[in-house]
Order: C-alpha cells, then sequence, then structure tokens
C-alpha cells in the first residue's frame, strides 16, 4: 500500500501526456472556460482621449487668479468633436472623446456658469491654478494594443468576459470539456426519492454529489443509469460509456475485498493497466486508478458518502486542474484546537472547521469522522491534514487544510 503523495505522483506521471482538444467559443459561452491561447489587445482602451468627468475642457493655467473663459461648444459621448481648442473652454460630458488642444477637464462642480440667451453656457468663471492632465483618460491608459491580456490556461470569469467584450474579442480558442461519466455500483441503491426504501436499500448519494460537485467545472459529465453488482454488468456500463467518448469515468463502490467488490478484477479483465489499489489514507484507503484500454482515465472511489468525497477532491480534482491548465491552491496552515488522536500509518482527512482567533488561524477537528456519516461535514468548513507517521497532533500544532469549496475549480 502507497501513500498519498505517492499515490498523487502515480497519477499525475500516468497522466501528463494526457491533453484536451481545443474548440472556438463566441462570447456569451466563454464563461467557465478554460483559454487554449494567449489573448493579446488588438486595441487600445481606453480607445482615445476621453473625459473622465462631466465639465470643462481647457487650456493648462498656472496662474493663481481667478479666470474667465468663453464657452466655444459642447461634446457630448457618442460626438466626434470638430473643433481645435486655442483658448477659452468647451462644455464637455462624461465619456466624450476630448478635443485636440485640450489639456485638462475642470468638473463642473469647480466653476460658475453663466448662462447664455440659449439656456447653453456663455462662460465660465473659476479659480486659477488650472493643472495639465486632469479628468482625462488617455488612450490605451489602460490596456495598450499589442499588450497580452490573458495567458493560455486562464480560467474565464464574468470580468474576464468584460475585457474581451470592451477590446471587441467575439471568440477565443479554449480547452474542450472533458467528458465524465459517473457510475454507482450496488444493487441496494435507490436513485428515485420517491421510490419508499425496501428492507436493505438505501438512497443513491454519490452520483447526485459527483454530478454536483462537478457542476463548477468545465466538464461534460453523465450519470450513468444502473447500479451494476456483478462484474458483467459493470463492464457493459463501463464498456458504454467508452464508447460514448468518456475521457474519464468516476466509479463509487466495490474496490474493497468483499466478495462483490468486482471492480479490480474488471479492470483486469479487459486490460485496463491499474496504477495503484489501494492507499494509506482515511477515508478511502480503498481507491484505485487505472488507465482503460482507450487511454481514458479510470477513478474507483470507495462507495462509503465520506470516502467518495475525500476521493473526490484529493484525487480528482489534482487531475482535473492537471489536464486543465489550472494552479494548485496554496497551501494553508491553521494551529490545532485540540489534542487529536488518530491511527499512525494512514494520512486521516478529517472533517474539521477553520475559524480565526486572534488573527491566527484555529481548527477544530469535528466529531463524527466515520465514513457513512454526512452530517458533521455540513458543519465543516475544510479536510484537516493530519499527518500519516503521526498517532497523536498535539493541541497547537500547525496542520495542513483544505477548504471545502463545493466542487468549484477556483478553491
Amino acid at each position: 500500500m502507497i501513500s498519498y503523495a505517492q499515490a498523487l505522483s502515480r497519477i499525475k506521471t500516468a497522466t501528463s501526456d494526457f491533453s484536451l482538444a481545443q474548440e472556438l467559443c463566441y462570447l456569451d459561452g466563454l464563461l467557465g472556460r478554460v483559454l487554449a491561447e494567449t489573448i493579446t489587445s488588438p486595441a487600445n482602451l481606453p480607445g482615445f482621449d476621453n473625459s473622465a468627468m462631466d465639465g470643462f475642457a481647457l487650456k493648462a493655467n498656472p496662474n493663481k487668479t481667478e479666470i474667465r473663459l468663453p464657452v466655444l461648444a459642447n461634446i457630448g459621448a457618442g460626438d466626434v468633436p470638430k473643433i481645435e481648442l486655442v483658448d477659452g473652454a468647451i462644455q464637455i460630458m462624461t465619456g466624450a472623446p476630448v478635443p485636440r488642444g485640450c489639456e485638462t477637464v475642470v468638473p463642473v462642480e469647480n466653476v460658475t456658469i453663466q448662462p447664455g440667451a440659449d439656456s447653453l453656457p456663455a462662460s465660465i468663471l473659476l479659480q486659477g491654478p488650472i493643472e495639465a492632465d486632469q479628468n482625462i483618460r488617455r488612450a490605451g491608459q489602460d490596456v495598450r494594443q499589442g499588450d497580452p491580456v490573458f495567458a493560455a490556461g486562464q480560467l474565464l470569469a464574468a470580468e474576464h468576459i468584460m475585457m474581451l467584450a470592451a477590446l471587441g474579442i467575439s471568440q477565443a480558442n479554449v480547452l474542450a470539456r472533458p467528458k465524465i461519466s459517473l457510475i454507482s455500483t450496488g444493487a441496494e441503491l435507490v436513485d428515485d426519492p420517491g421510490i419508499a426504501l425496501r428492507p436493505g436499500q438505501i438512497r443513491n448519494s454519490n452520483q447526485p454529489f459527483l454530478a454536483a460537485a462537478l457542476q463548477g467545472w468545465p466538464v461534460q459529465a453523465t450519470k450513468i443509469a444502473g447500479h451494476p453488482d456483478t462484474e458483467p454488468a459493470f463492464l457493459a456500463l463501463l464498456k458504454g460509456a467508452m464508447g460514448a467518448g468518456a475521457q474519464m469515468v468516476i466509479s463509487t463502490g466495490a474496490v474493497s475485498m468483499g466478495d462483490r467488490d468486482f471492480v479490480p478484477g474488471a479492470l483486469r479483465s479487459m486490460g485496463a493497466e491499474i496504477i495503484f489499489h489501494k492507499c494509506k489514507i482515511r477515508p478511502g484507503k480503498p481507491v484505485l486508478f487505472a488507465i482503460l484500454p482507450n487511454g481514458s482515465l479510470f477513478f474507483g472511489l470507495p462507495g462509503n458518502p465520506v470516502s467518495a468525497a475525500v476521493g473526490f477532491d484529493f484525487f480528482v480534482k489534482p487531475i482535473l486542474r492537471q489536464m486543465l491548465r489550472q494552479p494548485e491552491p496554496a497551501k494553508q496552515m491553521a494551529s490545532l484546537c485540540e489534542k487529536f488522536t488518530k491511527r499512525a500509518g494512514f494520512c486521516l482527512f478529517a472533517k474539521a472547521k477553520v475559524s480565526m482567533q486572534d488573527n491566527q488561524a484555529q481548527i477544530e477537528v469535528l466529531g463524527g469522522q466515520q465514513s457513512f456519516r454526512i452530517a458533521p461535514l455540513l458543519q465543516a468548513n475544510c479536510w484537516a491534514e493530519l499527518p500519516e507517521e503521526k498517532s497523536e497532533v498535539q493541541a497547537g500544532e500547525l496542520v495542513r487544510f483544505h477548504r471545502l469549496s463545493g466542487g468549484l475549480l477556483c478553491e
């Protein structure tokens, strides 16, 4: 049995050559996708010098005296200035192009307006000095034409869409969404919540959990109907998923040592390469990873719900990040609130709660660590990673923790 670090290293090595195709995607469909190319700016942003305020565009003036200027024109957003300022002032609105010759914009609230006969300002009175280059947004001040804007691998959020739209970029090459099939084994499982359970039956929670957790990722996840309880039935679903183009299959259950734990044997019978089976972690020790004959990836997670959640967070998510060119989250540490005793020889991913106390991160390992218990997970906001080699972790020791993210890629 190998350590968690060894298991993760083996998966990453085995999948290092796995690459996703690229596809062209239009602006409306780019949210949540991953760029496959570097984006450079096709234009300056802003595209022209424009006013940041409603006010008056004029020349700078170093004199500390009262200044009176005639108002020569009025320019609004969307207008094209036809005047070059030599003297006087031009009334200007926010976003309007700054005419040639104008050196600064004075806000309307900083001047006294003398109205003209047509209700437009005839002249303005203001107090000097008037500094140059005030309240003008210069062309290219935000982004210059030709500058790199986004690198390949950028996960596109709403603010990135804003920038692309502002630059007039209507489409981009993104990584294709990997196809993932979800299989839940076990004849005892019931999918329909409206069906009353018979003795020995349980609700299927793993498949809905995985489907929900994957919704935060740019993937195509499919729940495979049926709950195989024999090797032939499992192989039929697995081959069906492969035939439908699944690049990753995540199965839950039937990976341990019982009479009906048929997944390892089924994989061997079809010629899959089992990279490892069993890992020194709790919960989730029976976890399995394999490469299917067609090159697709296979994760066999244990059937207990918390074991499945640990398998997803600590095995599936790191490989999804690798496939989608995303960085791992920064390492986070917190001080353990109370002494915790565990079995040595296993890395424990414990349901825990981290909080700030006296400007220091404190972590509490919660009760109810059994892998069948979902309720304590609802009280947790992180997993505490308690080292394999230790049987006791003392109060005050720094412990690594991993935020519960609901499956979101950014966490």
